[in-house]
């Protein structure tokens, strides 16, 4: 899975049967026009997370969909206790289709994810261990063959961006997260895009949270269409980045203060 790397330079391996760590757990999911991934995603992730967690929920959002994605979800919330959908009846747009979510989540442990499964959550095992020494784990991707010519201009454009404008130390910015409830609760999540997980990364790393970096084997969609890359995403990113470099760098303004430590070795 490729090389890890985290800030403490701790070189053990968690797992686990060894940790016994097994906090409860809020899944975050943005649906748009999933019809056709969406009931096979809500019954794997049920089964995986039941496997890892006593208490857990998953937040669906559907955001303004126009096929059965609304409708399916409501069928299965009917089974599935642990299943809570949030429905504005409008299209809000990454990243902020997901605030609401972040501040309705009630569990220990919050984090992200996405109908086609970028993410199989069949890997929590691997990634929970982590959180009983770190604040919050965030997860990269090591391969980018799935990805075309363009794909790939856009995340290597974007890593080195905020990496030049933010003084971020992560490897990656667009990310699967794992943060504490707590964490969320104290900061604003300000951001309308998809920068919306760096600002995550970038405000827990300027207020001492230790982070955890771990490579993620990525899944690539198998049905439907891709809703991210457009211009108009692309466009509201870029706006993004730049009003909170201004903001938060520049002018040392808003929820991102205090000086970046180093992780306790």
């Amino acid at each position: 899975m490729g090389r890890e790397r985290e800030y403490t330079m701790r070189s053990s391996r968690l797992s686990m049967a060894g940790s016994g760590y097994a906090p409860s757990l809020s899944m975050v999911v943005p649906a748009l026009n999933e019809e056709l991934l969406l009931e096979e995603f809500l019954r794997k992730s049920v089964a995986d997370l039941r496997r890892v967690a006593d208490d857990f929920e998953i937040l669906l959002v559907d955001d303004g969909s126009t096929d059965r994605t609304l409708a399916i979800a409501k069928e299965l919330a009917r089974e599935i206790p642990e299943l809570r959908i949030l429905s504005f009846g409008r299209n809000l747009g990454t990243g902020k289709n997901i605030v609401p979510a972040y501040q309705e989540a009630t569990k220990e442990i919050v984090f992200n994810n996405t109908v086609d499964a970028f993410f199989d959550t069949g890997d929590l095992p691997h990634i929970l261990p982590h959180l009983e020494h770190f604040d919050a784990v965030s997860g990269y991707r090591t391969d980018l063959k799935a990805n075309n010519l363009y794909q790939k201009a856009l995340t290597t454009g974007n890593r080195l961006l905020i990496r030049l404008l933010f003084g971020m130390p992560f490897r990656a910015f667009q990310t699967l997260q794992f943060h504490r409830r707590g964490f969320l609760q104290q900061i604003e999540l300000e951001a309308a895009s998809s920068f919306l997980s760096p600002e995550l990364l970038y405000k827990a790393w300027r207020s001492g949270k230790t982070v955890k970096e771990i490579p993620v084997t990525f899944h690539p969609r198998t049905r439907g269409k891709a809703k991210g890359g457009k211009p108009i995403h692309v466009l509201r990113s870029l706006c993004d980045i730049f009003r909170f470099w201004f903001q938060w760098v520049v002018l040392r303004r808003g929820d991102a203060s205090g000086e970046p430590r180093q992780n306790p070795r």
